[in-house]
């Protein structure tokens, strides 16, 4: 056997005993019994586990005020509809899968929409004609009112330029452009407003 192997079953058999598991099988045990009256030793043999995780249980559940310890040994449901709280778990459970479920899907369509995206402006980019007209005037540039009192410049740069703006104190400024494609092109946008 590989330690793969052992590795899963080891946390087969971890994930079954969990307290939390382990507690749902007990409620399962206690409402199968009659009068909901259980005997602990019983149930340790019975869920194949230790005495002391199903006092565990019990001791908690009685401090809930659901269970009832009559004797050392024996306690009794006294929490009422005890199916209430075996099923609203495996419908919280189920509704939690559809969700999951739904949210994949819903991120397999998305995936979809942005591999489509991308093609397309792969395809645009990469098209002649569209390449032809690429480019921006400065009658452009200075006709946009969020320029306005502004310093502006143009770049003309390779793909995988890098960009560097660091953070400095009030007043300074500092760009770094860096490319290992080529040159790399910077234009003063004149603020004059001519035609």
């Amino acid at each position: 056997m590989t330690r793969k192997q052992i590795s899963d079953i080891l946390s087969s058999a971890r994930s079954e005993n969990s307290l939390y598991n382990l507690t749902k099988r007990f409620l399962k045990l206690v409402d199968a019994s009659p009068d909901r009256n259980v005997n602990i030793h019983q149930a340790s043999i019975d869920l194949n586990v230790g005495k002391r995780r199903i006092y565990d249980i019990t001791n908690v559940l009685e401090g809930l005020g659901l269970l009832s310890k009559w004797s050392v040994s024996s306690a009794k449901w006294i929490g009422g509809n005890i199916n209430k709280y075996i099923s609203e778990d495996e419908e919280e459970n189920s509704g939690r899968n559809n969700k999951s479920n739904k949210n994949a899907s819903n991120e397999k369509d998305l995936d979809d929409i942005l591999n489509d995206l991308n093609e397309e402006i792969s395809l645009l980019s990469e098209s002649e004609k569209n390449l032809a007209n690429a480019y921006v005037t400065y009658a452009d540039l200075q006709g946009l009112s969020s320029l306005s009192d502004s310093l502006v410049f143009a770049v003309k740069a390779p793909s995988e330029t890098t960009m560097e703006y660091p953070r400095l104190e009030k007043g300074v400024y500092k760009l770094r452009l860096s490319s290992e494609q080529g040159a790399i092109s910077i234009f003063y946008v004149s603020d004059d407003k001519r035609d």
